[in-house]
């Protein structure tokens, strides 16, 4: 049978049958899903040409 026991997130009192509380599971996922397309885009990034310009450079005025 299972047990409850408390959310493993640190300071969460909420017990769960999990690992973690709902609220938790969710921030978690989506914690691993956004570090999983950073670095899809970084992979991206690295196959591009070093000579081409972003829309965002191309268009901001250079610093001085």
């Amino acid at each position: 049978m299972p047990m409850l026991h408390g959310c493993a997130f640190p300071g969460c009192s909420t017990f769960t049958l999990s690992t973690y509380c709902v609220e938790h599971e969710l921030m978690v996922r989506a914690l691993k899903e956004s570090e999983r397309s950073q670095h899809a885009e970084g992979e991206r990034a690295e196959d591009a040409p070093l000579t081409a310009e972003t829309q965002s450079e191309a268009t901001e005025p250079a610093a001085f």
